[in-house]
């Protein structure tokens, strides 16, 4: 019951917002929600790693395989896999679908309740 009304409250935040506003969003809301996803934590993770890998050690063909053999061995399979690290946890995502479930549909009321033009 308290996780219901959290979500409720949160999704109450945004009652008063127009409709291109309510969009917005939950457009960002989803984004969030994307970000649990495990193609966008590689990209991050190889990006973070990546970048500063490269300007201290150059770029080279044996640094490019030594980067990629370290990104998917501690990145990936240790860091991601076995210690579960995401962007969004899981419980979050679940939150947030809820948030974004809870204001689509008041986005449809509010969209229903206009005169057809």
């Amino acid at each position: 019951m308290d996780q219901r009304s959290k979500i409720q409250k949160e999704a109450d935040l945004y009652k008063d917002l127009s409709d291109k506003e309510l969009v917005r969003v939950i457009r960002k809301y989803k984004c969030l929600s994307k970000s649990n996803s495990d193609i966008v934590n590689f990209i991050f993770t190889i990006i973070c790693f990546g970048v500063p890998y490269f300007i201290i050690f150059g770029f080279s063909q044996e640094s490019f395989v030594l980067f990629l053999l370290v990104h998917f061995l501690f990145f990936w399979e240790f860091v991601h896999k076995y210690h579960k690290f995401k962007l969004v946890s899981d419980e979050d995502k679940t939150e947030i679908d809820q948030v974004i479930s809870i204001l689509e549909d008041r986005l449809d009321q509010v969209k229903n309740k206009k005169p057809l033009e």
